[in-house]
């Protein structure tokens, strides 16, 4: 830019000492800015150019040098009401159009440049440096392929712009999901001149291209196994006088898993994502009755309307527990099938910044239980009812996101003492603890925070055994905390290693309920 620049100055300067060919007054205060200009002083120049636009408020060649000079300190305000005066003043100075366009994109006014770039098309001025122009303006309105079509046409306009185009574009490509593309420009961009910073940039954006391949193709599958310590696989409560007698409640967990999500990159708006997962907890104290197997299946249309999207959810989990017909299950436990949980409705997710998004969600839920012993109609806990949720997530630095959620559901059971409604708030914070360098060579270390409140409030009073071993009554009300942190390490694209603790704690007006959990483990996982 310097050097175009400093072309445009020689290019003025000649005309400076030839008046005739501007029509304007020369003074020794303008000729003197423009040196100041010319020699990269660009405070000794405003401070000269503004003296001359005082002296000749008409002069339009003092008023785009005063405009390039407040351009070069990036006072773009100043910069852009010069420029313009450039442009409106007789005789107009038509390479200030460049300038100012370019200003105007600076202080995100669009709209204004639009205009300007059309009557620059129209008078047909700096063809190529326009199509460029234009293109960094929709590529910032996130229209991508008419961006693409503008660079291209730069590019054709003016081969010198080649490289710095094909960087655009790549840039264009890869914001529009199409990775592939992305790294054909990429490569392009890295060849023209190898030493570069346009090089280097590029080339590092071939990594994340190359990662983006990886994470975004259209089959994703995930394998995981997790060993762990569970403090209180029964959540045995903590009065002990209330545990019926249960000795030590913690045991070893072992649970495999898999998941399978299948997300094509559409073309147009269109969205679709579906999901598989499964797992299932083996525990070695407590087998046949903590054993269980969970099943999900998931499936998310939704369309792209820019700055925000809306999707409709539809799952179904199944649940299986080994379990009896005791009110204690016996060695003879079976996996049986234990729950099925239905839920539908709308996610709308928007783009409050480019680094902040805010999803919500409404929608209906409806659970039904099987193979359990109920003591009276009045503890059936099948159930239907609503459920909404708003999230709101922060991406910043490499891959770290912090995200606020807030969650409220409303289950209405056929026997009253499950009917209930529950507030959940949680936060959760990811934060990569390796500098960059560092992470080209052993993978990308993060550690992972995260904290919830559930707030669970019962309709209806339910008796209960209180401490002293009588028979009350009341309404339930659960609190429970939980914190979490962890510690993730992608070795490869296809390995990580995984070390999370867990503490939770069940507060409630029914001592019963009341526990305290602790949960150690470490997995690994293998995605291809």
């Amino acid at each position: 830019m310097k050097k175009e620049v400093l072309l445009i100055s020689i290019f003025l300067l000649f005309f400076v000492f030839n008046s005739s060919a501007f029509g304007q007054t020369n003074t020794s205060l303008l000729n003197e800015g423009i040196k100041q200009y010319q020699s990269e002083n660009y405070e000794e120049a405003i401070e000269t150019l503004e003296k001359a636009r005082v002296k000749e408020p008409a002069s339009s060649l003092a008023a785009f040098f005063l405009g390039m000079a407040y351009k070069q300190t990036m006072d773009y305000g100043k910069a852009a009401a010069n420029l313009e005066d450039a442009l409106k003043l007789k005789p107009y100075v038509k390479e200030a159009l460049v300038e100012y366009v370019s200003i105007l994109f600076q202080l995100d006014k669009l709209d204004e440049a639009k205009k300007w770039i059309k009557i620059a098309q129209e008078e047909n001025i700096a063809p190529a440096n326009i199509a460029f122009l234009e293109g960094t303006i929709l590529s910032k309105e996130r229209k991508y392929k008419e961006a693409i079509a503008a660079f291209e046409k730069a590019k054709s306009l003016d081969p010198n712009l080649a490289q710095t185009a094909d960087y655009q574009i790549g840039l264009c490509y890869l914001n529009d999901r199409n990775y592939k593309n992305a790294q054909d420009r990429f490569k392009a961009t890295a060849s023209y001149d190898p030493k570069s910073d346009l090089a280097a940039y590029a080339r590092q954006y071939l990594e994340a291209v190359d990662n983006s391949l990886f994470y975004t193709r259209p089959l994703r599958v995930t394998l995981g196994l997790s060993y762990g310590y569970d403090s209180n696989v029964i959540s045995k409560p903590r009065q002990e006088s209330l545990a019926g007698g249960a000795g030590n409640p913690g045991g070893d967990v072992f649970t495999p898993s898999v998941r399978i999500e299948y997300a094509p990159l559409l073309d147009g708006p269109w969205l679709f994502n579906a999901q598989y997962s499964s797992a299932i907890n083996f525990n070695e104290r407590y087998a046949h009755s903590r054993d269980s197997m969970a099943n999900t299946l998931a499936v998310i249309p939704g369309y792209n309307f820019g700055r925000f999207s809306v999707s409709m959810l539809g799952s179904y989990t199944d649940f299986l527990l080994r379990t009896d017909a005791d009110l204690v299950p016996d060695t003879n436990a079976g996996y049986k099938h234990y729950a099925d949980y239905f839920t539908v409705g709308p996610i709308v997710k928007v783009m409050l910044t480019d680094k902040q998004i805010l999803e919500v969600f409404g929608g209906y839920d409806k659970k039904n239980y099987y193979n359990q012993v109920f003591t009276s109609g009045d503890s059936m806990r099948d159930a239907e009812g609503f459920r909404a949720y708003v999230s709101w997530a922060w991406f910043f630095l490499n891959n770290g996101f912090v995200n606020l959620r807030y969650e409220i559901g409303r289950e209405l059971t056929n026997g009253r003492y499950w009917d209930n409604t529950a507030n959940h708030l949680s936060a959760s914070l990811v934060l990569p603890v390796l500098p960059d360098n560092v992470t080209r060579k052993i993978g990308f270390m993060y550690l992972q925070l995260a904290g919830s409140f559930s707030a669970q409030d019962y309709t209806y009073p339910q008796p209960y055994a209180d401490v002293d071993g009588t028979t009350k009554s009341n309404r339930r009300e659960d609190r429970i905390y939980t914190g979490s942190a962890g510690l993730n390490w992608d070795i490869t694209k296809n390995w990580s290693v995984i070390l999370q603790y867990v503490h939770t704690q069940a507060d409630c007006n029914i001592q019963v309920y009341e526990y305290t959990r602790n949960l150690y483990t470490i997995g690994l996982e293998f995605k291809f």
